[in-house]
């Protein structure tokens, strides 16, 4: 990500990150755990991983800022 300048790119860049992550979470993840069915293509299992391999390396690249 972007420092934060204080811009519209990094609130644009963390608001569509956001929305994608809980979108991840909320297409992918809480389906396949909460229900019995049939499994997925190992492409479409892959394509899958690939969306939250991007959202670990968001997180994993984020800092944490406290305010005092």
């Amino acid at each position: 990500m972007v420092a934060d300048d204080g811009g519209d790119s990094f609130r644009s860049l963390h608001v569509g990150a956001g929305n994608f992550a809980r979108g991840v979470f909320s297409a992918i993840r809480n389906p396949n755990a909460h229900e019995d069915g049939d499994e997925i293509s190992e492409s479409e299992a892959l394509e899958q991983l690939a969306a939250f391999s991007i959202v670990a390396r968001w997180v994993d690249n984020a800092t944490v800022e406290t305010i005092t």
